[in-house]
């Protein structure tokens, strides 16, 4: 195992713990709107509820990718494949998941076609 790959599970949970980190400040922030909310009175409330629940999606978004990466470091300190699907499968977030299959799925096509195999469908 050559070094940058030993580091591999190093970097991925300290990746992982940043992404908590930010999901923690995504927090606080929710916490500050939700206060400027219950000030506000007339049409900037509609705004504010609509940036709050903005605010709450990206901190459930950064939560997912904490999980993701987690997984990805857990898998990595083991030496052997990857295995995605089952790292996606820790990912709450619907389009989130999909998307990051979708990633999978083209990585898996590219290496396929690197090695040589054809996929008939």
């Amino acid at each position: 195992m050559n070094q940058s790959a030993a580091q591999t599970p190093r970097v991925l949970a300290s990746l992982a713990d940043e992404l908590e980190h930010a999901g923690a400040l995504c927090d606080r922030l929710e916490m500050l709107v939700t206060q400027l909310v219950r000030a506000s009175r007339g049409e900037t409330l509609e705004i504010a509820l609509h940036e709050a629940q903005t605010v709450d999606v990206l901190t459930q978004h950064l939560a997912a990718l904490a999980t993701f990466t987690r997984r990805l470091s857990t898998q990595a300190q083991t030496g052997g494949a990857y295995d995605l699907s089952d790292a996606i499968a820790g990912v709450t977030l619907g389009d989130l998941a999909m998307r990051l299959a979708q990633v999978t799925r083209e990585a898996e096509a590219l290496s396929a076609a690197e090695s040589g195999d054809l996929d008939l469908f």
